[in-house]
């Protein structure tokens, strides 16, 4: 939203200034009393205010509403709807604006005339197109975003990842528990219709959290955090307790419409990864190191153990956990396959423990 409202603001600065070199007469003969300066800071205000109200609806409405849909077609609709809301705010910020220099009230008829005739002027059809293409970049570039992932076209375009940099970063790779009993169950169609909604659903949690979505893997998404913000408030820790708190408040749905809700297991770890930018025809970025095949193999460890997260001693010595909201258990130092040192465990407290904490993350969250 933020990026909405500065980008939005910043092209109706331009778009202001084209207009004072080839269109302020325009104004002048609809308006009595023209002042560039004032109509400027009107149209900044309408490009700020056009930025929170649509932007808000764009992201937590219109997206979620038409995220099935095709991509043509949800780009299209919603650059319409947008675009529609932007103009009317445009023509009620004139419309103030022609009654505060008239002294008059919004309703008075010579306002309405006026405003009237602005609108129908050749220079507000122009406004309106000036807005529905940029909307449209608008939702192209998060729908472009949403392909990459969170913040990584930034990273693309600023190329700071073009050569390889080493960096410390968190990762908690989640899958779904028996995945391979339940895809048998439902049968590849359905399971896959069960996977896209776990996805899709598990990604407020995530992102909430500060979380990267790194990569989906089958069942298992991979979550990476720069350090800093995993452990800020144990971001990382608690992601998954927000994920396990989501699901459970949506196993209706999956009720009724699976038979099953997913369970989840978790693994997480830390270390020094090699962070680079990879591909031609399509480009990503990607992390490499032996941390990535660490966090794979401890969450793999979870079914043996018979617990819903493990971690390594070296992640949790970074996180300040209070004892009490945390009681961890110690589960032993496990060879994991192709490593030669051993990797401390700890999973926290039996389930019971975990259940309630499960219950003062909810309360906290509320």
């Amino acid at each position: 939203m933020a990026w909405i409202t500065i980008g939005w603001t910043m092209a109706a600065l331009l778009d202001n200034i084209n207009t004072r070199t080839i269109g302020a007469s325009r104004y002048i003969e609809v308006l009595p009393d023209y002042e560039f300066n004032f109509v400027f800071n009107i149209n900044i205000f309408s490009a700020f205010l056009a930025g929170i109200i649509s932007g808000s609806l764009l992201i937590f409405y219109l997206r979620e509403r038409f995220r099935k849909a095709s991509f043509g077609y949800a780009i299209l609709i919603n650059a319409l709807i947008i675009s529609a809301l932007n103009v009317a705010i445009s023509a009620l910020s004139y419309t103030l604006f022609i009654a505060f220099k008239l002294g008059l009230g919004l309703f008075h008829p010579e306002v309405l005339e006026l405003s009237s005739r602005l609108i129908q002027d050749t220079m507000f059809y122009k406004k309106l197109l000036f807005w529905f293409f940029l909307v449209m970049l608008t939702i192209i570039g998060l729908h472009v975003n949403e392909k990459y992932g969170q913040g990584i076209l930034g990273k693309l375009i600023m190329g700071k990842y073009l050569r390889p940099r080493e960096e410390e970063r968190i990762f908690m790779f989640v899958d779904i528990r028996s995945s391979t009993t339940i895809a048998e169950q439902l049968g590849h169609l359905r399971f896959f219709e069960l996977l896209n909604d776990f996805y899709r659903d598990l990604t407020n949690p995530i992102i909430y959290k500060s979380g990267e979505i790194y990569q989906y893997v089958g069942d298992e998404i991979v979550v990476s955090w720069p350090m800093k913000e995993g452990l800020h408030n144990a971001s990382c820790l608690r992601c998954f307790y927000d994920i396990k708190a989501t699901l459970e408040t949506l196993s209706g749905e999956y009720k009724k419409k699976y038979g099953l809700v997913p369970v989840v297991k978790a693994g997480l770890h830390c270390g020094l990864v090699t962070t680079g930018e990879i591909g031609v025809i399509k480009k990503d970025i990607v992390f490499s190191g032996d941390v990535m095949n660490t966090t794979s193999r401890i969450q793999a460890q979870c079914n043996r153990f018979g617990v819903d997260i493990l971690l390594s001693k070296t992640l949790l010595d970074k996180l300040k956990l209070p004892p009490d909201e945390f009681p961890r258990k110690r589960v032993g130092m496990i060879e994991l396959r192709g490593r030669r040192q051993k990797v401390e465990l700890y999973s926290f407290g039996d389930e019971e423990a975990e259940v309630e904490m499960e219950k003062r993350m909810t309360r906290r969250r509320r």
